[in-house]
């Protein structure tokens, strides 16, 4: 599993990406759980509407987020 995490969406909820990694441990699944500090709720969407007059989409965040899918993707399906 991979798990990215707004910086506005952990500090909404700091000990959630906490729990989440107990709870995979637990169960002993392999999870890659991590915030993106420079991103708000909805960065991964190029066309999300402005929020407060800021841009919400963040490029190289988003880029960076959807490689590590597609990336855990073709591990798994290969």
């Amino acid at each position: 599993m991979y798990i990215g995490i707004a910086s506005n969406d952990d500090a909404r909820q700091p000990d959630a990406k906490d729990k989440l990694k107990e709870a995979f441990a637990a169960a002993k699944l392999t999870a890659e759980i991590e915030v993106y500090p420079n991103a708000v709720h909805g960065w991964c969407v190029p066309d999300m509407p402005e929020q407060n007059g800021k841009p919400i989409y963040n490029k190289p965040d988003a880029e960076r987020a959807w490689a590590k899918l597609v990336a855990l993707y073709k591990a798994a399906l290969a």
